[in-house]
Order: structure tokens, then sequence, then C-alpha cells
């Protein structure tokens, strides 16, 4: 009887892990994308009430956008449009396809060459590997894997879970003093 018990258990849990057992997460669920804005002041704010996160960003720094396949940088000394993160929702399929990114920014323009740079990503629950390192975000500390690239630049990225998706925020330096950088803006966020 104890091993009839043993099994049920171990099914219990396998079901819970590798597929939620019911989990209300369908290809429809969404999540909100949050609020990039400035004010005429020149300060910019990512806001998302759904996810409690907040982060006030650096006049100094460059918000790395896209139309269509083209990369442009809008200076964030600058004011800029109330519609920067233009889908308000994200479902679940989306993310699924890797289409959840929210921005991304940078210290320096790139001819300006390798600087900080850190990317905000919705996703859909992710596999977690080796967890070889931190980030403090706010007054909370993700764990997550650092590793260096083939270009040379070293990456930190961490999540955190909201149920259907994943917030991964995917940090990428050459030197101490970007990441330096990098950990300031972030001790300044709400998470």
């Amino acid at each position: 009887m104890p091993k009839a018990k043993f099994l049920l258990l171990a099914a219990m849990i396998t079901c819970l892990i590798a597929t939620g057992c019911g989990s209300s997460c369908t290809k429809t669920t969404t999540i909100s994308t949050g609020q990039l804005s400035s004010h005429f002041d020149g300060n910019w704010k990512y806001e998302n009430k759904e996810l409690g996160f907040s982060l006030n960003l650096p006049n100094e720094w460059f918000l790395q956008t896209s139309l269509g396949r083209i990369q442009y940088y809008v200076p964030l000394s600058k004011n800029a449009p109330e519609d920067m993160v233009r889908q308000k929702t994200l479902s679940l399929e989306d993310a699924q396809a890797n289409k959840g990114a929210l921005f991304t920014v940078r210290d320096v323009m790139p001819e300006e060459g390798a600087g900080a740079a850190i990317s905000f990503v919705l996703t859909d629950p992710q596999a977690k590997g080796e967890e070889n390192t931190d980030l403090k975000i706010g007054s909370e500390t993700l764990k997550g894997a650092s590793a260096k690239t083939s270009r040379g630049t070293n990456t930190i990225t961490v999540f955190k879970n909201y149920g259907c998706f994943d917030l991964k925020i995917f940090a990428e330096y050459t030197t101490p003093e970007q990441l330096a950088k990098i950990k300031a803006l972030l001790a300044s966020a709400k998470l």
C-alpha cells in the first residue's frame, strides 16, 4: 500500500510540474505590457501595474527600439511619444512565439562600442537552467544564469514568474563599470 501512495503522489507532482494540471493558461490568456512614458522634464518611467513593476530610466541612456527591421535609438533625455510600448497586452501564444519584447535600454549608442544594455521581455514560463548568479531588482533578489558570449560580452538572465508568464530581465555588459551601471539602474526598480 505505501508503494501505491508513493506512485500516486509522484504522478500528481509530475502532472503539476509538467502540465499545470488544469491550469487556466490558454493561448488566449493575456497580460498587460505596461506603459513606458516620459514627461516634459525628460524623466522616463516604465510601469506595469499588473506585474507590480516600475522602473525609472536614466536620462543619459537610450531606448533601443525598431520599426520593421530598422533599429533606432531614442535618447532618454528627450520627451517621447506616449505609445512607445505599442501593444497594450500580450497573449500567451505571442509570448510562446518570442513576440513579448517590452523594451531595451542602453547606456551608449552601438557605434560608440559595446556598452551596458538591459532588455525586458514577457515570455511563457521558461525552464530554468543552471542558476549561478543573482541580480537585485529593487528590494528583491532574482536567481539566474550568467554567461560569456562569443562577442566577448557578459550576460545575466533572470526570471520572475507571474503564473502563465515569466518576466525575463536580460543584462549585457563588458566591463565591471557597466555592470555597476546596470545594478544601479535596477536598484531603483520596484518589483
